[in-house]
């Protein structure tokens, strides 16, 4: 006589099921939270919220506090838009989700920059002596091949990104178009300082659009 015994999914499988269902549901959310906490921390700049004093009015103290929020959830939105670049096109999609974490250490290193200006500012060290510092050429190798590499990743994610989504069309045409101005009008607003209260913004309402643009694709396409 045989008896059989149903089979029922080990805890950790289960438990492993709800995580990735959980998460799953909540990247979308947490993608577009990335660009839209730099809106913000960008519009504190614009609407002069605790601008720091003489050379360093490129620096606004809220500014750094929003930004470094917009770090973890940066990560997420390059992993949801890989993530969705990759049902059209794996590599670059991989790619993409990388790039994009290392590109988020690039931003918290600009945010870090903020902060510590402030504190620095605290504690009567000159304005003048702390942006000479931040611009000046002289730097060890380790802190360019670092920083600057990091950085830079922002813009090489963007611009993939656009590419990726105007050739694989997972999104609109805009979304793609948004990611590729980003690049450009965010080096005008952080390396020229042409009217950054309104380039400043502007470049993170575009990488807010394309991610949105993104996710809303992504949604459509799931329904």
């Amino acid at each position: 006589m045989s008896t059989t015994t149903a089979s029922h999914p080990a805890p950790s499988t289960e438990h492993a099921d709800r995580w990735s269902t959980f998460f799953t549901s909540l990247l979308p959310r947490a993608a577009i939270a990335g660009p839209a906490l730099m809106v913000v921390a960008a519009l504190c700049v614009t609407a002069g919220l605790s601008r720091l004093p003489g050379d360093l009015d490129w620096i606004s103290e809220p500014e750094g506090f929003f930004g470094m929020l917009a770090i973890p959830f940066l990560v997420a939105t390059w992993a949801f838009v890989g993530r969705t670049v990759a049902t059209r096109s794996p590599r670059t999609g991989i790619a993409i989700t990388l790039i994009g974490a290392v590109a988020a250490a690039g931003y918290a290193f600009m945010m870090a920059i903020r902060l510590f200006s402030a504190d620095l500012v605290l504690n009567d060290v000159s304005a003048t002596i702390i942006n000479d510092t931040w611009e000046s050429d002289e730097a060890s190798v380790w802190s360019l091949l670092t920083f600057g590499l990091m950085t830079l990743m922002n813009f090489v994610v963007a611009l993939i990104a656009g590419i990726a989504v105007l050739k694989t069309r997972v999104a609109p045409r805009w979304a793609g178009i948004a990611f590729l101005l980003f690049p450009p009008v965010f080096i005008t607003a952080q390396a020229a300082y042409a009217a950054i209260e309104v380039t400043y913004p502007l470049a993170c309402v575009l990488l807010l659009a394309g991610v949105t643009g993104v996710v809303r694709s992504s949604s459509h396409d799931l329904r």
